[in-house]
């Protein structure tokens, strides 16, 4: 069995490769990552400072049920992932492809039991956000654990009016009191502006500098 999800011992407290204190607020960034790029490190940064959080965990999944194409291998996505990130307090896990969830509430859920004692936040750009009610069970994820939005340059109207945001506006926790979402019982959500880097994964694609083992 996989060692993060060995439940008959302490590495079960693992998570990207490091033990989970209790206690720990930890912002979970979800995505294909295909591949990874320095935006993602550069919002993991910023949601690090901006949330008051101890760790990063990049959940790099299988592949995206909204997405018509699969993405690289996983195989090859981790490891760009792993050559890419060098701060010890974001780590790199593939979770979701060892615990057999396909949903992000499916995902979170799984966290939770596993973890009961660490406070999640879920991250993402403000581009999410405006779609996130056609999300699987998005009212699920915004009542189980916070969510930090950080946004993203071109989308940020679009994501304030939202469905998601005006249904949950009272849960809004203003962009001046952004470092107490990581103990803010959900649901809760905060939206900050943060100067961001102009690099998409699919403009690396586009422009072939991303040779992986892809299936057709």
């Amino acid at each position: 069995m996989p060692p993060e999800l060995d439940h008959g011992s302490g590495v079960d407290r693992c998570l990207g490769g490091q033990a989970l204190p209790k206690g720990a607020r930890v912002g979970l960034l979800g995505g294909s990552f295909d591949p990874p790029h320095e935006g993602h490190l550069h919002l993991s940064r910023e949601a690090l400072k901006r949330f008051d959080l101890d760790l990063v965990v990049w959940l790099i999944s299988p592949g995206n049920p909204l997405k018509p194409n699969p993405p690289a291998p996983l195989t090859d996505r981790m490891a760009a992932a792993r050559a890419l990130v060098d701060h010890p307090r974001i780590l790199i896990s593939d979770f979701e492809s060892r615990s057999g969830t396909r949903y992000t509430a499916q995902t979170l859920a799984s966290l939770q039991q596993r973890y009961r004692d660490v406070r999640f936040v879920w991250l993402m750009g403000a581009d999410n956000l405006a779609q996130f009610h056609l999300w699987e069970n998005w009212r699920g994820i915004l009542e189980t654990v916070p969510v930090g939005v950080l946004a993203r340059p071109g989308l940020r109207i679009a994501a304030r009016s939202s469905p998601t945001a005006r249904i949950f506006r009272g849960a809004r926790i203003p962009a001046g009191a952004s470092r107490l979402l990581g103990r803010a019982d959900a649901p809760a959500w905060c939206f900050v502006n943060i100067p961001m880097m102009d690099v998409s994964s699919s403009a690396i694609r586009a422009m072939g500098r991303w040779a992986t083992g892809r299936k057709s």
